[in-house]
């Protein structure tokens, strides 16, 4: 949250809405519990939503999978800031449904995913940009070891894909 007074009281970015950005679909790969004994593959597939709440926090959904078969389904809200005319910040946060398959228990099949990603921005709306992101279940279980994850994301226009 402090992130986002932060970037609120900036002057250099402005906010992304419905009216200057359009639905994406992202497609990342990176570490899954990054640093870790039991590092695993991450694979993720979100839709980011261009209907802004409160003119600024975009609804994305979406699913991850490791491979060590672990899988997490969520929904949440993002903030996506622009730099200038390339570069965008995006700050996110989301809960869901965790399935550990062989890999790290995280304690709680409910967990949240908070993150930021930075990323370049094409004229087309298209990104690629490197984020980092915790899972952790809010101490709902016995445990809560966390993970963190580094990724790679490049994400499309939704409405490319259907041109």
């Amino acid at each position: 949250m402090a992130a986002f007074v932060v970037a609120g009281s900036c002057q250099a970015q402005e906010f992304t809405n419905s009216s200057n950005d359009s639905a994406q679909i992202g497609f990342s790969t990176g570490i899954f519990n990054v640093g870790e004994d039991d590092e695993a593959t991450e694979f993720r597939l979100d839709y980011r939503d261009n209907h802004a709440l409160l003119d600024f926090l975009r609804p994305i959904a979406g699913v991850m999978v490791t491979s060590d078969k672990a899988v997490h389904g969520y929904g949440g809200v993002m903030a996506d800031i622009l730099w200038g005319d390339h570069f965008a910040t995006s700050l996110y946060t989301s809960v869901g449904a965790f399935h550990d398959g062989d890999g790290e228990d995280l304690g709680h099949w409910i967990e949240f995913r908070s993150g930021i990603e930075l990323a370049y921005h094409f004229d087309n709306q298209s990104r690629v940009g490197l984020g980092f992101a915790h899972i952790s279940n809010a101490n709902l279980g016995d445990e809560n070891p966390g993970a963190e994850v580094l990724s790679l994301t490049y994400t499309i226009p939704v409405g490319s894909i259907f041109n």
